[in-house]
């Protein structure tokens, strides 16, 4: 007979988002901000257990109408709500702290004043919902609860528009961002978090090969570093800072990552119960094949925070890049089951059980992948639909597949090691190794983590390759296993 679940911690809580009841509906990040800050700052209490973000994410709405429900999905003992309204220059915020378990409440208020007291309302409001959890505050407790980000309102907003909007992921939406953080630390020199904020902005746009007219991959790269350096000036102990240190390393350093795990290393000390500095962490050994350093600090991040999809598919990716085929199938059944409609984990899946024969529920995955894809994604899924036409024998559509594949990379210059692994899976599986290798080779500069990427066991047709060899050999970082 199973077990039941144990009790929530009496000192855990979860911060749903609040609602926007604001006329206009563009205030909808006010209340996505003010919700955030209030998981960061309880977060920083170490005797409270705090759901992060993103297990808090899929709860809103109706979703969060049965706080018993709710409770026990997210294994907490308190759940907080509110709403946020602003009329002109004016701000009302709702906030309320109910036991999970009967909904019966324990603490609540209204706070009413301008707008430009937002900071003030989030520490108000922080500080009353810690002492009703856990009782009197140590005067450290106290500090962390009240501290103000920067002595500008005006700067503050903006970088809360800015959160919101690189929260999309999506090109057009970063450039609306940086362009919030560049005005947050133009108001504020001295807002070292809108400075790290600048520096991831630039990142992104390079990993993920977002278009930037007028700047190339290495402009933004040097752009990020210098508003990292900025932030690290300005707070030498800022874990965000450290965490985007260490990522754009791996581009400064491509073909050693040289300095991005001390980063990251140094981003978790700073900050132990930062999930996301861990997952990165986890992310960057993996692509060093430091597979059981990888999967310590995946967990790590994990047992931060449960429901991250991103980190059980990067779980998912170190087992399967192990061999471990079972156990990656079992990760991702994990992610999907948190959100069923991320379409890579779909592609994910899908390529895991079409190597293990399972080709019926390969396609299924990859039909699900290509509804669910945003539009602008093709490189992911496409290359689990050539290998589901080729091994099942229709040669000529997973070419034609291959073929639409190349045309939206296009057949000159560099490549980042995304679309050059997409498309060399697709033609590799369509019995054109010529014409993968020579997608492989374009992106040669990405250096490690194209040397990470090729041992995916999708290249299987390509395994015994002289040239894939060759080219696997040459780009193999110093102490990496063969």
């Amino acid at each position: 007979m199973a077990r039941p679940a144990a009790p929530p911690a009496p000192t855990s809580v979860a911060v749903l988002y609040f609602d926007n009841i604001s006329r206009d509906t563009s205030d909808a990040y006010l209340a996505e901000g003010l919700t955030e800050e209030l998981i960061t700052r309880l977060g920083q209490v170490p005797r409270l257990q705090v759901k992060s973000r993103n297990a808090v994410r899929r709860f809103r709405g109706e979703a969060a109408g049965d706080p018993a429900a709710v409770g026990r999905a997210l294994g907490v003992a308190h759940l907080v709500s509110g709403t946020v309204r602003r009329e002109g220059a004016r701000l009302r915020v709702t906030a309320e702290l109910t036991r999970a378990t009967t909904g019966l409440r324990v603490w609540g208020d209204v706070l009413e004043g301008a707008d430009a007291d937002l900071m003030n309302v989030e520490a108000q409001i922080a500080s009353a919902i810690a002492m009703a959890i856990g009782g009197r505050l140590a005067p450290a407790e106290r500090r962390v609860l009240a501290a103000r980000p920067t002595a500008n309102p005006e700067a503050y907003d903006h970088l809360l528009r800015g959160d919101f909007h690189l929260a999309r992921r999506t090109g057009p939406e970063a450039r609306r961002a940086l362009a919030e953080y560049e005005e947050a630390a133009r108001l504020d020199p001295g807002f070292g978090r809108a400075w790290a904020r600048v520096g991831l902005t630039y990142f992104l746009f390079v990993d993920w090969s977002w278009p930037f007219p007028g700047l190339t991959s290495d402009s933004l790269l040097a752009r990020g570093f210098a508003a990292n350096d900025r932030a690290l000036a300005l707070d030498s102990g800022n874990a965000d800072a450290w965490t985007v240190r260490g990522t754009l390393l791996t581009y400064r350093y491509s073909t050693t990552l040289t300095g991005a795990v001390p980063a990251l290393e140094r981003a978790v000390r700073l900050e132990p119960r930062n999930a996301e500095a861990w997952h990165l962490l986890g992310a960057i050994l993996r692509t060093l094949r430091q597979d059981g350093e990888a999967i310590a600090a995946l967990g790590r991040a994990l047992q931060l925070d449960p429901l991250r999809p991103v980190t059980l598919s990067n779980l998912a990716l170190v087992y399967w890049y192990q061999g471990r085929a079972a156990d990656a199938e079992r990760a991702l059944d994990s992610a999907l089951a948190v959100d069923p409609g991320w379409y890579f984990a779909h592609v994910m899946r899908g390529a895991v059980r079409l190597l293990r024969g399972d080709r019926t529920g390969a396609q299924a995955d990859a039909d699900a992948a290509v509804r669910l894809r945003p539009p602008e994604y093709i490189l992911d899924s496409e290359p689990l639909v050539v290998a589901l036409l080729s091994s099942g024998g229709d040669s000529a559509a997973a070419r034609a597949h291959a073929e639409q594949l190349a045309r939206s990379i296009g057949d000159s210059g560099p490549l980042a090691y995304g679309p050059a692994q997409g498309a060399a899976i697709a033609f590799a599986w369509a019995g054109d190794g010529d014409r993968a290798m020579s997608f492989l080779e374009r992106a040669r500069g990405a250096g490690v983590y194209l040397w990470w990427a090729m041992q995916d066991p999708s290249f299987a047709p390509l395994r015994t390759d002289a040239r894939f060899q060759r080219l696997l050999a040459d780009l193999r970082p110093p102490g990496a296993p063969r």
